[in-house]
């Protein structure tokens, strides 16, 4: 037997109810992995504040915050689409994923323009590394999965 059989290819329709369910687990998902973000950045930042002081602290919390905040918008974004009936498509996240980056890489460019002499810049960078790979702890400590 094929690894592709007919009855694998086939379109398969998902109640209104299954719909429902699925775009709820959707945004239950994004609000979590969002939130394993914030909480790793905020992990970081209080490390830098516990042994490099203040100054790193808020240093990791703006290079995170240059991540976290476009990201945000994406968020919401990505859960206001699975209110349509269609769902959200690929041109959305394939968009709003660029667009997110781009911005981030913007709200970069602003920090280091205006924080050139008072950032540290170890911190922030680490606080941005935390942002974005945040969501790392979360699936480790769910064991592989962030939905129960």
């Amino acid at each position: 037997m094929s690894v592709f059989a007919a009855s694998e290819t086939d379109h398969i329709e998902l109640s209104e109810q299954e719909k429902q369910q699925v775009a709820r687990r959707a945004r239950r998902d994004l609000i979590r992995i969002f939130m394993c973000q914030v909480l790793a950045a905020a992990a970081v930042a209080g490390l830098f504040g516990l042994f490099s002081g203040l100054g790193s602290a808020v240093s990791a919390l703006l290079g995170a915050a240059c991540y976290l905040a476009p990201n945000a918008v994406f968020v919401m974004r990505l859960m206001l689409e699975t209110f349509r009936p269609q769902g959200s498509g690929v041109r959305t996240f394939l968009v709003g994923n660029g667009l997110k980056v781009l911005v981030a890489i913007g709200l970069l460019w602003i920090l280091a323009d205006q924080g050139a002499g008072r950032l540290d810049w170890f911190a922030a960078l680490m606080g941005l590394v935390a942002a974005l790979k945040g969501y790392w702890p979360g699936l480790l400590f769910s064991g592989g999965r962030l939905v129960r």
